[in-house]
């Protein structure tokens, strides 16, 4: 009785294993790279032009977070508050602070301070 299949065609299963196994060490190698903190930037926190402690802020004082990101609830990302907001409290409250020398003169000169965005979302 001849052969139903060819001879080649005995490789075919132990090439579709090899296949899988490469795939399978492909997908955990990219899920291991595109997964981490670093590829996501979790924490990353880039050097703003004022230095702006949340723990302070919100902990601290308490402040509700809408005070600043007034149009969180209502847009895809939190909007980066203006200065005016800024100055609503520190017209009194560390006024004379070195750190907030880009804040007052945004105040003065009313070109908005240049932060740098942490996370681009789509509008």
């Amino acid at each position: 009785m001849a052969n139903f299949f060819p001879r080649w065609t005995n490789w075919i299963p132990l090439k579709l294993v090899i296949c899988g196994i490469i795939a399978l060490c492909g997908l955990t190698a990219a899920t291991w790279y595109y997964a981490t903190p670093k590829y996501t930037k979790i924490g990353y926190e880039p050097i703003q032009p004022v230095p702006f402690p949340h723990d302070i802020h919100v902990s601290q004082l308490g402040m509700d977070c809408r005070y600043c990101h007034s149009f969180v609830e209502m847009a895809a990302q939190s909007n980066v508050p203006n200065t005016q907001t800024c100055m609503n409290c520190h017209t009194q409250v560390q006024k004379d602070n070195p750190k907030l020398e880009p804040v007052r003169a945004s105040w003065k000169t009313g070109n908005p301070v240049e932060w740098v965005w942490i996370y681009r979302t789509v509008d």
